[in-house]
């Protein structure tokens, strides 16, 4: 399995996955719809800034071929196009938008686990970021659809309400996240000391070969 590939499909992207989506519902119920669009934009930003550093890496790498690099630079530079159009503030725009750069987002994330997979590169996270970057804006998209969805039904006298409720829910799952994070961690880190200590017997078995 490629790199990205990997990454989106570990246990701690999909925690991660989760918990951007909690937190992009939460500044929708917090924030009006000028400060919402203002977020998406951010993130659209941090994901374009990354973009730039993954076009330097691959413009220095030594060991891509100049075919390998021109291909995945098209990718990248259409991605950035995409990212790079305004804002969208009407709810067809903001879907066409949205699917236009998660199929570029996409195109890119495919051919870079086609043509880079083992390539090094100085920043040994380059392609995390890229993951939580992308997962982050994703989400950003999902909860801005959903914000236009639930207006049209949504009465204003219920609203705040609703809000209250939902935004109680949202601590609730935060605070599961966070603990089935805890729980993951403690399954590892007894798994890795009952490795370690079974490796220990069989160093002492070892070493009383020569005793």
């Amino acid at each position: 399995m490629s790199r990205i590939k990997e990454l989106r499909v570990s246990i701690d992207k999909k925690l991660d996955a989760l918990e951007h989506q909690a937190l992009a519902l939460e500044s929708q119920l917090t924030q009006t719809k000028g400060q919402a669009f203002q977020r998406l934009e951010q993130r659209k930003q941090q994901l374009r800034e990354l973009l730039k550093q993954v076009q330097v890496e691959i413009q220095q790498s030594k060991e891509l071929a100049a075919q390998v690099k021109t291909e995945v630079q098209a990718k990248l530079e259409h991605l950035q196009v995409q990212l790079a159009l305004g804002k969208a503030e009407a709810r067809e725009a903001l879907e066409e938008q949205r699917t236009r750069i998660l199929k570029a987002l996409s195109e890119f994330e495919s051919i870079v686990d086609e043509k880079l997979k083992g390539a090094a590169f100085e920043s040994g996270k380059l392609w995390e970021n890229l993951v939580d970057r992308a997962s982050i804006l994703e989400a950003e998209f999902e909860a801005l659809k959903n914000r236009f969805e639930s207006e049209k039904a949504k009465q204003e006298a219920k609203l705040e309400e609703k809000k209250q409720e939902i935004l109680a829910k949202l601590q609730a799952f935060k605070d599961q996240l966070k603990e089935k994070r805890r729980m993951v961690q403690n399954k590892a880190d007894a798994l890795e000391s009952d490795l370690r200590e079974r490796l220990e017997q069989i160093k002492r078995a070892f070493r009383s070969l020569f005793e």
